[in-house]
């Protein structure tokens, strides 16, 4: 069996193949050998997103190290209240990054008592001798091979990875604004505890996805997080002209009556939807504006998100 990135490549690769072969089928209706090739190119991408499914079915869990470095973690054990309070809310920003990414600006005990079920988050044990706490993830692959809880790590990273407060701010679309403030706890227990941390997790493409949380790096994030203000939503309803697709869920619109374009987060259960839809084609859309203020630096950065197309 092909590797995940191997299939996740290729599935990339012909749907971008599907999307190059719309325009002209557009312009050539009745062209067989073009629909041919655009049905053909669909029924292999069945077949690998079934081959992905199998191989994340296959690899059944995703593990994270935590590795914890300062006085209280010196002697090999590690006084409970902060393995609880760390491990919770770390817990605690993977599920909401799942969230985010899976169902957008839903929420609810429904979709929360979903996402625990099928990720099932939990701590897995703790290296002898030492202050490494791993925790672990079910893979939970859908219908087409995705998974959630590996897009929620992948993002966790790049927001791990940002150098400064303008990069962050940058970043804090990847986890979704609201989820921004179960990192900010997250990182607050390790404050408390003046504790320093190696996040480590070995992706899909058998790569080390690492992040080195020092002292002053975590200061950076703590800072930044807690002068952050978030506007509430606003809705906002028009027509829209498709100008881009991306395969990492995000779009690009344009506005009709005022030619604005709109760079979009779109949530997973739009996948299917988004796949039926062609560059330049005219909907009725409805997104939410939200905007991001570090009150100290006055940077402001706005979040579109998609409600309805």
């Amino acid at each position: 069996m092909e590797s995940i990135s191997k299939l996740n490549k290729s599935i990339e690769y012909l749907q971008s193949q599907i999307e190059e072969l719309i325009p002209l089928l557009k312009s050539n209706p009745n062209d067989f050998a073009i629909k041919l090739q655009i049905e053909n190119y669909k029924s292999e991408i069945s077949n690998l997103q079934k081959s992905l499914h199998d191989a994340n079915l296959k690899r059944n869990k995703e593990i994270i190290a935590l590795r914890l470095k300062g006085n209280i973690a010196r002697s090999g054990t590690f006084p409970l209240e902060s393995v609880g309070g760390i491990t919770n809310s770390f817990s605690n920003a993977l599920y909401k990054t799942s969230q985010f990414l899976q169902y957008g600006k839903k929420g609810g005990k429904k979709i929360e008592s979903i996402l625990k079920n099928s990720l099932d988050i939990r701590l897995e044990g703790m290296a002898s001798g030492s202050t490494i706490f791993y925790v672990s993830a079910k893979t939970s692959p859908d219908i087409f091979g995705k998974s959630i809880i590996q897009d929620s790590l992948e993002n966790t990273f790049e927001l791990f990875a940002s150098n400064n407060e303008t990069e962050l701010m940058e970043n804090i679309e990847k986890v979704g604004v609201k989820s921004s403030k179960y990192f900010s706890n997250f990182l607050d227990e390790l404050v408390k505890d003046d504790l320093e941390i190696e996040l480590t997790w070995e992706s899909p493409d058998y790569e080390t996805r690492e992040w080195i949380g020092d002292k002053d790096k975590i200061l950076m994030f703590t800072n930044t997080f807690k002068s952050i203000e978030i506007s509430e939503p606003e809705t906002i309803s028009f027509q829209a002209e498709l100008i881009t697709l991306s395969l990492k869920n995000k779009i690009e619109i344009r506005d009709v009556d005022s030619g604005q374009i709109f760079s979009v987060k779109c949530a997973s259960l739009f996948t299917e939807v988004l796949k039926e839809l062609h560059i330049g084609e005219l909907r009725d859309v409805t997104i939410t504006k939200t905007t991001i203020i570090n009150t100290v630096s006055q940077k402001e950065k706005i979040e579109y998100n998609l409600v309805e197309i």
